[in-house]
Order: structure tokens, then C-alpha cells, then sequence
């Protein structure tokens, strides 16, 4: 036996992160046999879009960061919409890591970093007396990172975190130089 709604679920998720794939889905358990179909051609942008479906957003569009360094592939997708809460998901090689790693905090650093230099180096603007915190930037967004590693090291076998050290660079470096590319 297996849960349908699981299986679909990762379906849904391998689709969105693999936007050139198509997953066909049959269940043939039953006298009605149904069929689900999984295909994104936005990737992880209609991602972003599909967690988001019952918020308002505050952006026109997702920002999409895809680069590749040191055999390192990395891809993201970031909005923020009018909540209180942040949501970011984190894979290595389509794997969901729950607890984050190296990935999510070279993405959180970054993002903090070009957010408050984006603010004190505004034109026409005056010095900000407090500059927001990571927790004031995150506070509505929604993210998927994506990275695509040879030889990714986890911290347990159940890969819930990344521990690969030579991720983090790479991905701060790329959404320190695109995310800055966006907001000139």
C-alpha cells in the first residue's frame, strides 16, 4: 500500500525543480484509474507561485538567481508576499533538506547583506538609524534554493542538513551579484 497524495506530492516537487521533465502518474489501484501529469515549465518560479497561490504578493514577479561555479549548480527563487511568516525550502540534488545548511545560510547572509546595502546606498535616501535585522527581510518571504552538488556531505543519513563547506560561497556570491543586479 502507499499513500497517493505523498507520492504526488514529491511528483509535484521533482517537476518543479526539473522544469524539463514530465512525471506521469498512474494509479490503477482502483476500478477508476487516475492519471496526474507533472510538468512546470517555470521550474522553481511557478514554485514559488504554487506555495504562495492563497497570499498576495508584493512583487510582480519572483526573483529567479540560477548560476553555476566551481561544478556547483545553484538556482532560486524568492518573493515576498503580506505575511508575517517566512517559508524557504532547501534541496541538494532534488533532496529536501529540512534542517537547511550550507546552502540556506550563504543564501541568508546574502540576502541580508545586498537588502541593507541596497537600503544605506539608496540615492535621494537619508541614513537609516536602525537597519533592519535577517529576521525584518525574511518576515513575508517565500524561497526555494535549489543546488546541484557531485559529492554533497550531510550531516546524518537521513540528509536533513548540508555540511559541505564549498557550498556556501558559492551560492552567497551568486545571490550577492544577481539579487544586487535586481534591485539596481
Amino acid at each position: 500500500e502507499f499513500d497517493s497524495k505523498i507520492l504526488k506530492q514529491r511528483f509535484r516537487e521533482m517537476a518543479f525543480l526539473n522544469s524539463e521533465i514530465t512525471i506521469s502518474f498512474y494509479d490503477s489501484r482502483n476500478a477508476d484509474k487516475k492519471e496526474s501529469k507533472f510538468h512546470f515549465e517555470g521550474g522553481i518560479s511557478e514554485f514559488v507561485k504554487y506555495l504562495d497561490k492563497s497570499k498576495k504578493s508584493l512583487i510582480e514577479k519572483p526573483i529567479t538567481i540560477l548560476g553555476k561555479k566551481n561544478q556547483i549548480e545553484f538556482s532560486c527563487s524568492l518573493w515576498w508576499n503580506d505575511s508575517y511568516y517566512e517559508q524557504i525550502l532547501a534541496f541538494t540534488n532534488n533532496i529536501r533538506q529540512k534542517d537547511g545548511g550550507t546552502h540556506l545560510s550563504g543564501f541568508r547572509s546574502a540576502l541580508t547583506r545586498v537588502v541593507n546595502n541596497h537600503l544605506e546606498g539608496g540615492k535621494g535616501t537619508k541614513k537609516q538609524i536602525v537597519s533592519p535585522n535577517s529576521d525584518d527581510i525574511r518576515e513575508g518571504l517565500t524561497s526555494v534554493l535549489s543546488v546541484k552538488v557531485q559529492d554533497p556531505k550531510f550531516s546524518s543519513q537521513t540528509k536533513d542538513k548540508l555540511v559541505s563547506s564549498e557550498v556556501r560561497p558559492v551560492v552567497e556570491n551568486l545571490v550577492n551579484e544577481k539579487l544586487s543586479d535586481w534591485f539596481e
